[in-house]
């Protein structure tokens, strides 16, 4: 080893170092959501959430997970609010629902193979009717459902379907 290479090294440990530190800012400037929403998925697979599935991330920085993610377990949330809390509150979710956009998904998913598909509620969640409740992430049901999602994605900005009773 000669002496040049130690500088590279020492950017590298402190690299890894900076990445171990779940919860620590990567970037001290220009941070862009993907990375955010990147270091956020590292950090909840690292707490207790393994197999949460990497989202997708779209022009505005919004995430969009896979449908049938389950939502962070307390722990998980209390070790990476940090992170969380980095991100744009514009990209954060969690604002009042967009009830045209859901009346809009509530359609798109009845012309994409269920009839049955409810409107949403006034707080954008949907009373699912018996024979669309799946209580597993497959089969028959769930396939509808997601090949309905799949096609639907357009009117859920949220990645996300919030079912009532």
């Amino acid at each position: 080893m000669n002496l040049t290479q130690i500088p590279a090294i020492a950017f590298g440990l402190v690299t890894i170092g900076s990445l171990v530190a779940c919860g620590q800012p990567t970037t001290s400037q220009a941070e862009t959501p993907t990375q955010i929403w990147h270091e956020l998925v590292v950090c909840a697979r690292t707490h207790g959430d393994p197999s949460l599935p990497d989202p997708t991330i779209d022009s505005q920085g919004m995430a969009h997970w896979p449908p049938g993610t389950q939502p962070p377990s307390k722990d998980t949330i209390a070790a990476c609010q940090t992170i969380y809390n980095r991100l744009p509150a514009s990209v954060r979710g969690g604002g009042a629902p967009d009830i045209q956009m859901e009346i809009k998904f509530a359609q798109c998913m009845r012309a994409h193979g269920l009839p049955d598909w409810p409107d949403p509620q006034a707080d954008g969640t949907y009373r699912l009717p018996p024979d669309l409740r799946a209580t597993s992430k497959s089969g028959p049901v769930w396939d509808r459902i997601k090949a309905g999602w799949d096609a639907c994605a357009q009117f859920n900005p949220s990645g996300s379907i919030s079912a009532s009773r």
